[in-house]
């Protein structure tokens, strides 16, 4: 099968380019459009399959694996060095740990139609409501089922039992995986989180089924044997802080004032040839699908990373996508989050009106353990690519690619112990100290970090908004 051939491709670019798993994280070139255009690094080490059932764990672990990003795991966890080294002794305090929802289906399908089926009868999407007491009237457990009745005279641009997008097994799978692996870190090595949940943990995610979703399968792994419900926090719809949920004009003003650049600009040239090639394959020729790379590298991903092959046009069978278009789209795709969160004129100002708000209120947990106020021991919110890539930018890492699934974002907060105790913060980004244009953050002053990411936060929103 071709998939198999496929899996074998993609990301052997690593070995041979001599780079290391961290390595994978940062390419030197990503802000540049020959990065682009640079067929011989392939994927960057990268790795872009996956099984359609999980867990996936990268090989070798802490690779950038877009379909199951690493995170913090026991076997390579590592103490702050001054802490390991006994410099300090200390604890750690607070952990705010932010990650994207694990793999899924796309959002985006081929106008021209999809040749091949999806299916997703091995996940169950729960969905029913009850009341808050026991002695109330109990729900039946009911799960959504998506089916095609033949007197239908619409038909979908792809067959099978999916929605678009919609959690996959491997999604689940893998988050049960992530949700052990933080206990046997968090909980078991540095007893943070404790063993059953209490009034000291938070969680809250997007109005999205993808996040809800995930953050059962990740709760589940931290605790497999609570039989308990957990309240699972979200705002409003029309005045969230994540996924850009409040209406603000200065988003999509922004947007078009960095993607009228000559920076843009050139990186739509460089690859005006496989854009026309992809859209004459697989009928995207509109605006929304050559504009930019996120609706192909979504349709991509989305198949590779659930055991499915890149596709082909449903008219013309012989005319498929390779993986050598796939990886350019991959590479592009990366350029184009390091220039929105990076590298663009207006990045300060797209990080304040699309992600400021939430930003501010991480800025405010982390002061409240500074001042040691804090409610809280442990929060974890479920989000999505486009507020993980945001507060990278805030932080100042020093390349972004884009954030995959289940990419992640642990503050740690540590105290130290003496007469001269102090806070102190590291920021773990897929496990590993990120690397940013304030150095390594992985033994700063708490106040420091606090310093760091005050600039994204708007002093008005609604006057920035307009």
């Amino acid at each position: 099968m071709r998939s198999l051939t496929v899996g074998l491709l993609v990301g052997a670019a690593g070995p041979a380019l001599g780079l290391s798993p961290l390595d994978t994280f940062y390419p030197p070139t990503l802000n540049q459009t020959s990065y682009i255009s640079n067929a011989s690094i392939g994927t960057y080490g990268g790795i872009y399959t996956a099984p359609t059932k999980g867990p996936t764990g990268g090989n070798p672990y802490g690779t950038y694996d877009y379909c199951a990003m690493p995170h913090p795991r026991s076997q390579e966890y590592q103490l702050p060095e001054p802490i390991a080294k006994g410099s300090v002794k200390g604890q750690l305090v607070y952990l705010e740990y932010l990650q994207r929802h694990q793999r899924r289906t796309p959002y985006n399908i081929l106008p021209g139609g999809e040749n091949q089926a999806y299916e997703c009868n091995n996940v169950r999407p729960y969905l029913y409501a009850g009341p808050n007491s026991a002695s109330g009237i109990q729900p039946m457990p009911m799960y959504a089922q998506t089916y095609q009745d033949s007197t239908n005279p619409f038909k979908p641009d792809v067959n099978g039992t999916c929605q678009y997008p919609q959690i996959t097994i491997g999604g689940v799978q893998d988050g049960y995986q992530h949700g052990q692996d933080l206990w046997n870190v968090y909980g078991k090595k540095l007893g943070l989180i404790p063993k059953q949940p209490n009034d000291r943990v938070w969680f809250r995610s997007s109005n999205s089924a993808l996040t809800q979703g995930t953050a059962g399968a990740v709760l589940r792994g931290v605790w497999p044997t609570y039989d308990g419900a957990l309240p699972l926090h979200q705002m409003a719809s029309s005045v969230d802080t994540v996924n850009e949920g409040y209406s603000c004009s200065a988003i999509s003003s922004t947007l078009s004032q960095l993607e009228s650049t000559t920076e843009w600009q050139e990186h739509l040239s460089v690859t005006s040839g496989l854009r026309s090639e992809l859209g004459s394959m697989l009928g995207a020729t509109s605006s929304s699908w050559q504009g930019t790379f996120d609706h192909f590298s979504d349709n991509f991903q989305g198949r590779l990373c659930n055991g499915y092959e890149l596709p082909c046009s449903v008219t013309n069978s012989s005319a498929c996508v390779t993986m050598e278009m796939a990886e350019e789209v991959f590479r592009a795709g990366d350029w184009e989050w390091n220039y929105y969160w990076r590298t663009n004129p207006y990045a300060t100002k797209y990080i304040r009106v699309v992600e400021g708000l939430f930003i501010g209120e991480i800025i405010a947990h982390l002061q409240a353990v500074q001042d040691e106020s804090s409610s809280l021991d442990y929060s974890h919110t479920f989000i999505h690519d486009g507020d993980i890539g945001p507060i990278l930018g805030s932080l100042g890492i020093n390349a972004l690619r884009w954030p995959a699934m289940g990419s992640n974002i642990a503050f740690e907060v540590w105290k130290t112990e003496g007469k001269s105790s102090a806070f102190y913060a590291r920021v773990l980004y897929s496990g590993q100290p990120v690397q940013t244009i304030h150095g390594t953050l992985d033994w700063i002053p708490l106040s420091d970090l606090i310093q760091i990411m005050s600039p994204y936060v708007p002093d008005d929103i609604t006057s920035l908004c307009g």
